[in-house]
This record gives structure tokens, sequence and C-alpha cells, in this order.
């Protein structure tokens, strides 16, 4: 009768560590993806070479000196300030992502190439600084 309780008390302690350790071990395996971190550029703002595309040539500070904007979050409008030296905020698109927007399977090309998603503007100025 020990015997049997001690196996019994045993087992649900071991039922017990192992529904709490299983969501643990399970999670730590998982790869959680970090969200893209947010970053501003500035530059003259160009229409891009393929539709609904625009191009921040001339960035200023360090990084590339060109960046394709392949997507604009909802509200934010950027052809009014087409020819205008413009901060772009927003996040970085990934080469897969910005090639399928762009409508290219030039993967080579692509990941030579900084891409944005743009969620907001700000216009610097109603120039260019060439």
């Amino acid at each position: 009768m020990k015997s049997l309780l001690l196996n019994s008390a045993f087992a649900a302690g071991l039922a017990v560590a192992l529904a709490v350790a299983t969501p643990a071990a399970a999670s730590k395996h998982q790869a959680k993806k970090k969200a893209p971190a947010g970053h501003s550029m500035t530059g003259c703002l160009e229409k891009g070479e393929t539709a609904n595309t625009y191009k921040l040539t001339n960035v200023t500070g360090k990084g590339p000196k060109t960046v394709e904007i392949v997507d604009v979050a909802s509200g934010v409008d950027l052809a009014p300030h087409i020819g205008h030296t413009v901060t772009i905020t927003g996040t970085t698109v990934g080469t897969k992502e910005a090639a399928a927007k762009e409508k290219t399977t030039n993967m080579k090309g692509e990941k030579k190439e900084h891409h944005m998603k743009a969620d907001a503007v700000k216009m610097v100025s109603d120039t260019c600084k060439k």
C-alpha cells in the first residue's frame, strides 16, 4: 500500500513537471520573427521604374544613396512630393517581397538595393538639391 501511494505521488509529480516543461520547451524551439525596425531617410523623391513605386535618391547620411519605396502605408500619399526633398519614415522590405511588388525575378539585382515601405513622409524642401 505504501509503495502504491509513493508510486502514485511520483507519477502525479512527473505529470505536473512535464505539463509545465512542455510549453517552455516548445517555445524555446520556435523562432520568433523580429518586426523590422523603423528608420528614416532623407533625399529627393522620384517616380520609380515600375507602377506604384518611388525612389529616394541623393540620400543623406550613412548607408545607401538610393532607396526604392516599394510599398506605402494606407493614408500616405507620396505622389504630390515627387521632385521634393523629403524624409521618409518606414521599415525595410525584404528582397523577395520587394521583387514581388516590382514584379521582377532578378533576385541578384534586388539584393543589391535597399527597399522600404513608407509609413510617413515629411517635406523638407519643395525642390531637390543636386
